[in-house]
């Protein structure tokens, strides 16, 4: 029995000690039908008659509560029982989950068990979503070994949740383990499974896994593709892709999606052209997806004209804004500088509801292909916009920063928005303090980045180069070697 349903066979004996009036008012099947102030003036009349302190009537009250996402007064009711049972800290947990409140899910269950509530099988799958969430490692492995000895270890649906935990913290070794004791396994694991190692680039051991089974499932197939290319195996992404379809399975629009990225990388526009026809044959254009990934092929492809073409006789372009952000980064990806202005202005006036995105394309464009008053310019219209500018678009910005008043102001903005510490943003500014002369603010920034990976190490050494420091530049190169956690 889910814990949903748990609550609907309680709720009928709820209030049965309260006043007719109110029991009329809150007497619904289902504890969403309760509304809120139904729920309070119950939980009044509990206080007052000496009701709260019994632990079923708290638990019926506390379902309620978390049901209406009020978790500072379901955690009060929990609290005011004096010995809360599994099942009134799975209420709670189960309504944190759901709410994507990880972190307090994890600090309940932390104090249920160390009062000595053992867990059960309905409120581990939530936890381990939670270590999950939280890409949690070492909780993680915490509640696998408490799964363990608390004996769900056969247990299909914990047993489950673990596995997919441990694909989605790329610890494919341990979701492997996990997925040869499952008592029961199917296409949707199997395909899980095989994504994770594509996603490690393990060519050799998705081979093995697909040729284990005679029938792997396009759940599996799609995971061989999008995995390979997430992990930057393009070519063997495209191989695996014709021989899915050599093997009689029909791509669908994920597996399209997945594998227009390798292509455009590799710049086989051949292929692309095929997967294209391919497209129209299967009448696949009507997924919203397939267009910005065709445009964004044809971009990487070079193959302007098709792109052109192809954005503007789809249908309803002015509404995909992920294909009016394809089209823009294709022509800024081309040098088409004026074309992607032009472009950008036309949506503005056309109403286009741009985003973070379509601003970092255009500003980009111009930063890269030495336009920087502009990339300057469109900055401040983009904030003037009251559009928001991300991680990404401070290192586009950098670039176009050719004085240090503009780079110390970029700097600002980049602390105020609370991504300084990005890799890229730090990268970024290191550059522009190298190019700006100031080697020595550079050095100070890179010192005190938290986290720095080998882009931000090749940055500051080149900028050592650049500035004429050669021995303070073999000096970092001996220290970034000296590192092995280096990125």
């Amino acid at each position: 029995m889910t814990t949903q349903q748990a609550a609907v066979t309680i709720v009928h004996h709820l209030f049965e000690n309260l006043p007719k009036p109110l029991l009329l008012h809150i007497n619904s099947k289902l504890p969403s039908l309760s509304s809120l102030s139904h729920t309070q003036q119950a939980h009044t009349h509990l206080i007052k008659t000496g009701a709260s302190t019994d632990t079923l009537l708290s638990t019926k009250l506390l379902s309620l509560y978390a049901n209406h996402s009020r978790f500072t007064d379901a955690k009060l009711v929990l609290s005011s029982i004096t010995k809360p049972s599994v099942f009134s800290y799975s209420f709670l947990i189960y309504g944190l989950t759901k709410q994507n409140l990880f972190s307090q899910s994890l600090t309940l269950f932390s104090r249920m068990v160390s009062n000595g509530v053992s867990p059960d099988s309905h409120i581990l799958p939530n936890i381990v979503k939670a270590c999950s969430g939280l890409l949690a490692t070492k909780p993680g492995q915490q509640v696998h070994g408490l799964v363990c000895v608390s004996g769900f270890h056969s247990d299909l649906v914990v047993q489950v949740s673990l596995f997919h935990m441990y694909v989605k913290m790329e610890r494919v070794s341990d979701a492997q383990k996990v997925f040869d004791l499952l008592p029961e396994r199917n296409n949707v694991s199997l395909g899980a499974l095989i994504y994770g190692y594509a996603k490690k680039g393990s060519v050799d051991k998705v081979k093995e896994l697909l040729n284990e089974t005679s029938d792997p499932g396009m759940v599996s197939w799609n995971g061989v593709v999008a995995g390979l290319s997430h992990s930057g195996k393009h070519y063997d992404a495209i191989v695996m892709f014709k021989e899915m379809v050599v093997k009689r399975y029909k791509p669908d629009d994920w597996t399209i999606c997945s594998v227009l990225p390798s292509i455009g990388e590799l710049q086989m526009a051949v292929t692309g052209f095929q997967i294209h026809c391919f497209v129209i044959k299967r009448g696949l254009g009507k997924y919203e997806t397939i267009v910005p990934a065709l445009v964004d092929m044809y971009g990487k492809c070079k193959c302007t004209f098709e792109m052109s073409v192809l954005y503007y006789e789809s249908e309803d372009q002015e509404n995909n804004i992920c294909a009016s952000n394809a089209f823009l980064s294709g022509l800024s990806r081309n040098g088409l500088v004026e074309n992607a202005l032009q472009v950008f202005k036309n949506f503005k006036s056309q109403g286009v509801e741009l985003n973070v995105i379509s601003w970092t394309s255009v500003i980009a464009c111009c930063s890269q292909h030495g336009e920087h008053l502009k990339a300057l310019e469109l900055f401040k219209d983009m904030q003037v916009a009251g559009m928001k500018p991300n991680y990404v678009t401070i290192p586009c910005l950098l670039s176009a920063c050719g004085d240090l008043l503009h780079g110390k102001a970029a700097h600002c903005f980049s602390i105020r928005g609370g991504f300084s510490d990005d890799v890229y943003v730090g990268s970024g500014l290191i550059n522009m303090y190298s190019k700006c002369g100031r080697i020595e603010l550079a050095r100070v920034f890179f010192d005190r980045m938290p986290r720095k990976n080998s882009i931000c190490w090749n940055a500051m050494i080149d900028g050592y180069r650049v500035n004429g420091e050669v021995k303070q530049a073999m000096e970092l190169l001996h220290m970034r070697l000296e590192k092995k956690d280096v990125e």
